[in-house]
């Protein structure tokens, strides 16, 4: 199955009540279909817009997507 990848974005609130703006991952079908979404795992909307394209460009399967976010986070 053909799985591709968009960036998403969040805005979450801290202890302070201060707005953040987040990035994460959802991974959509050929259909458009939401077969995944991680929220909140990048902070830096540069370093999220080059982990989407990296995620789409070696065309990573759904299964490793959990595995590569959990590596980056390292």
């Amino acid at each position: 199955m053909q799985v591709v990848y968009k960036l998403r974005a969040d805005i979450v609130l801290d202890e302070d009540n201060c707005e953040y703006k987040v990035y994460g991952i959802t991974a959509l079908d050929t259909y458009e279909n939401v077969l995944m979404t991680v929220e909140d795992i990048f902070f830096d909307k540069q370093k999220a817009e080059e982990f989407v394209e990296l995620c789409n460009q070696e065309k990573l399967e759904l299964i490793h997507l959990q595995y590569v976010i959990e590596d980056i986070l390292l």
